[in-house]
C-alpha cells in the first residue's frame, strides 16, 4: 500500500477534464490570434514607414491609391461641402474631424481629411471653421479605412455642414459620383491642416504581444491545475517533505 502511494498516478476527474477540453483551445486560440494581430501590425507600421519616405506625387498621375502613399493635389477646397465627423477626442478634449471636399484642378473631386478641431462639449453649437480661398496646392497621405463602421441607423442629412459619426466612402459616391475612391489626410505642414496628430495604430505590436502572453499563461495555469487535481502529485510532495523532514 505504501508502495502505492509513492508511485505517480492518475485518478481522472470527469468535471476538470471537461473545463480543460472546452476552456484550454480556447485560451490557446486567443494567444495565437493576439501573436497573428501583432504580425499585421508589425507589417502595416512596416508599410507605413515606407511608404511616407517616398516623395509626394501628383494624386492625378495615380492609377491605385494605396494607403499612405504621400500625394499632392492643386484645386479649390469647396467653402459649404464639409462633414463633422462626431465624438472626436484628442487629448482628452471633444471635437471633431473635419472631412472637406476639394475640387481638383484637373477635374473631379477629392475627400480630405484636414484634421481635429475643438468642438462645444455641450453640442449646443458647432465650430467655425476656416476654409481655404483659391487655388492652393495641398499635401497629404492617401487612406481608406477597410473596417465597418457600425451605425444604430441611416444618417439623413439636407444641410451643410453635415454633422455625423462616420464618412462611408463608397456612400458617398453615390451622391458625387465625381470623388475619387480614397481620402487624403493633410500634412500638419500643408495647406487647410487643422490639428492632424494621428496614430497609424490603436494598439501597438508590443500590447498585441502581452496580451498573448497573458492568455497564454492562463492555459498553462489551467493545464497545472489539471495536473495537480487528477494526479497524486500533491500528495507525493507531502511524503517527500515528511522524508526529508525525517532524515533532518
Amino acid at each position: 500500500m505504501v508502495a502505492q502511494r509513492t508511485r505517480f498516478q492518475w485518478q481522472l476527474d470527469w468535471k476538470s477534464a471537461l473545463a480543460i477540453i472546452l476552456i484550454l483551445p480556447v485560451l490557446v486560440s486567443l494567444g495565437f490570434w493576439q501573436l497573428q494581430r501583432a504580425d499585421q501590425k508589425e507589417a502595416l507600421l512596416a508599410d507605413f514607414e515606407e511608404r511616407r519616405l517616398l516623395p509626394p506625387v501628383s494624386i492625378t498621375t495615380l492609377d491605385s491609391y494605396p494607403n499612405y502613399r504621400p500625394v499632392s493635389a492643386s484645386g479649390e477646397f469647396d467653402a459649404t461641402r464639409y462633414w463633422l465627423l462626431d465624438n472626436r477626442i484628442f487629448r482628452g478634449r471633444f471635437g471633431y474631424e473635419i472631412m472637406a471636399v476639394f475640387n481638383l484642378s484637373d477635374g473631379g473631386a477629392l475627400l480630405v481629411n484636414r484634421g481635429w478641431i475643438a468642438g462645444d462639449a455641450s453640442r449646443r453649437t458647432l465650430p467655425e471653421v476656416s476654409i481655404p480661398e483659391g487655388v492652393v496646392t495641398i499635401t497629404g497621405e492617401l487612406y481608406r479605412s477597410d473596417e465597418k463602421n457600425f451605425s444604430l441607423g441611416t444618417e439623413l442629412h439636407t444641410t451643410w455642414p453635415r454633422r455625423q459619426q462616420w464618412l462611408d466612402i463608397d456612400a458617398e459616391r453615390r451622391e458625387f459620383p465625381d470623388v475619387l475612391p480614397v481620402s487624403l489626410r493633410l500634412d500638419d505642414s500643408s495647406v487647410g491642416a487643422l490639428q492632424t496628430e494621428r496614430l497609424v495604430v490603436n494598439v501597438l505590436p508590443a500590447k498585441h504581444t502581452g496580451y498573448a502572453v497573458q492568455w497564454f499563461a492562463m492555459a498553462l495555469a489551467l493545464a497545472i491545475i489539471f495536473i495537480f487535481r487528477n494526479t497524486n502529485l500533491l500528495e507525493l510532495r507531502k511524503l517527500r517533505k515528511n522524508e526529508e523532514n525525517k532524515d533532518l
